[in-house]
């Protein structure tokens, strides 16, 4: 099972055939939104078959609230990933980058999960608690990223998502018996390559930043 890892939202007045690329958004706050949803479903463990990048085109070129696949053959190149394309309105279209666009876009997304993958194990109320939770809570969602277990504590690190489009991870440690300990604010950024392995003991919590060649920082450490 292949769990999801992107959503994005396209836009494109012309057919969304082989060779045509939609037009990306400029709107962090929209961007921001669809990542919290692929976020929280990720959390879950939703999957869409054998891809995991989910391009969603809003298109004036279909009947208005149709949902399909784009006239598209798979990218042999970057098979991952796969165009699905949703009719809208020329005024939808026209006012995208705007604030009243999101709550419509939020439920294109929803009824495009809903319509194309909800299988028995994540039926459409599963779909939509996700989406739901995601839209309500915004920047204060968490989901839940890495966790590590110790005799006496127990580390997870959460994740937000800003609508500047960064991270804003939270560390929270536990003991045996789920009081919170130790809950701190990790630095905001761009990627998650600060967020590497974690280590916990009943003095301390390691995290480590993940091994690459743009990662050079140095582990954070806190005393408990």
């Amino acid at each position: 099972m292949t769990v999801i890892s992107d959503i994005r939202i396209y836009r494109c007045t012309v057919e969304n055939v082989t060779g045509v690329t939609p037009e990306g958004f400029a709107s962090k706050e929209l961007n921001a939104v669809a990542t919290r949803i692929c976020m929280k479903l990720r959390e879950n463990r939703f999957s869409m078959g054998d891809f995991d990048h989910l391009y969603i085109n809003l298109s004036t070129r279909l009947p208005l609230g149709e949902v399909r696949p784009a006239n598209k053959e798979p990218d042999r190149y970057h098979p991952w990933y796969r165009y699905y394309d949703v009719g809208i309105s020329r005024s939808l279209y026209d006012s995208l980058e705007t604030p009243d666009s999101i709550p419509i876009v939020s439920g294109l997304i929803e009824m495009v999960l809903k319509t194309q993958f909800s299988t028995p194990e994540f039926d459409g109320d599963k779909i939509s608690a996700c989406v739901s939770e995601a839209v309500t809570q915004g920047s204060d969602m968490l989901m839940k990223f890495k966790e590590k277990t110790s005799s006496q504590r127990r580390a997870v690190l959460y994740l937000r998502y800003l609508d500047n489009c960064k991270y804003f991870p939270l560390l929270r440690v536990y003991d045996n018996d789920d009081n919170i300990v130790l809950e701190k604010d990790l630095p905001e950024s761009l990627t998650l390559d600060s967020c590497g392995q974690i280590t916990v003991s009943s003095k301390k919590v390691t995290i480590k930043p993940r091994k690459n060649s743009w990662s050079e920082g140095e582990p954070i450490v806190f005393e408990l």
